[in-house]
């Protein structure tokens, strides 16, 4: 969305933009809500160690993450 806002910054866009954030923030809180019961401990135990909206470039010790992700 922000890529979106600096591709096309019109006062239609810089509108949009905090009303889509807060659309999507809520949106991924209740489809959390809604996992949480289907995975369980597993779902709790990845929610503890993965961040939310904003990825993690290493790993817990510091060190750069390599493969698919920090916890590869």
């Amino acid at each position: 969305m922000i890529g979106f806002l600096l591709q096309w910054p019109t006062l239609v866009t810089l509108v949009m933009f905090p009303i889509l954030v807060v659309t999507y923030v809520r949106l991924a809180h209740r489809e959390e809500r809604e996992v949480r019961p289907a995975f369980g401990t597993a779902w709790d135990a990845y929610a503890a160690r993965t961040p939310a909206f904003v990825p993690r470039l290493w790993r817990e010790h510091g060190d750069i993450g390599h493969g698919r992700g920090a916890h590869a």
